[in-house]
């Protein structure tokens, strides 16, 4: 099935407003936009980022979202000849983690070394190379969900991928990379280039 990229844009006093003050939320306000099917696995991803006194909403999904609380969606599907380039610029927010031992808990990484080395498996797994990448510093968020208190590590990347593998690139196109992604992380912004 062919994905589609939708978009829209909320005020941040009107997202305050909403209560629309962590991830979570998010997830819950664009399950919206997929009426009828409350018991289906999600198969979206999204993203959220802050501009001005603007919230814009990225969303990947399998289905045209519906509008939902006066917010329109403005989708288009995504081109089948747009995950065959040979390279891209990329940006992504991921929450970088591993797994501890002891306990199996995810821990967020932090360090450079360790979140380069994170991103280099990650984009591997997805049938790329890194050419560069920039990577910014960690930010934690914290927020509740289900009277339980969930902390996440949140990290900007920016670079250039080069596709070894184009079904993995593909698939993890569709499907995002790293933990976390019913909390808008993991959705790969792609801009195809010439090397």
């Amino acid at each position: 099935m062919k994905p589609f990229l939708s978009q829209t844009t909320m005020p941040y006093a009107t997202a305050l407003n909403r209560k629309l003050t962590n991830p979570y939320l998010w997830h819950q306000w664009i399950w919206q936009s997929f009426p009828g099917k409350p018991e289906a696995e999600r198969d979206f991803l999204f993203r959220t980022d802050i501009l001005q006194d603007t919230v814009r909403i990225l969303l990947l999904s399998e289905h045209i979202p519906q509008d939902s609380g006066g917010c329109a969606w403005q989708s288009k599907s995504i081109a089948e000849g747009f995950l065959a380039h040979a390279a891209y610029r990329f940006q992504v927010r991921a929450n970088p983690t591993f797994r501890r031992n002891q306990d199996r808990r995810r821990i967020p990484i932090y360090q450079q070394d360790k979140l380069q080395a994170w991103f280099q498996r990650k984009f591997e797994e997805i049938g790329c190379n890194l050419c560069s990448i920039e990577i910014g510093q960690a930010q934690n968020e914290e927020f509740k969900k289900d009277e339980k208190w969930i902390k996440l590590s949140s990290v900007d990347a920016t670079g250039v991928l080069k596709v070894t593998e184009r079904e993995l690139f593909i698939k993890g196109f569709s499907q995002g990379i790293g933990p976390a992604k019913g909390f808008g992380f993991g959705l790969l912004m792609l801009q195809p280039i010439q090397l």
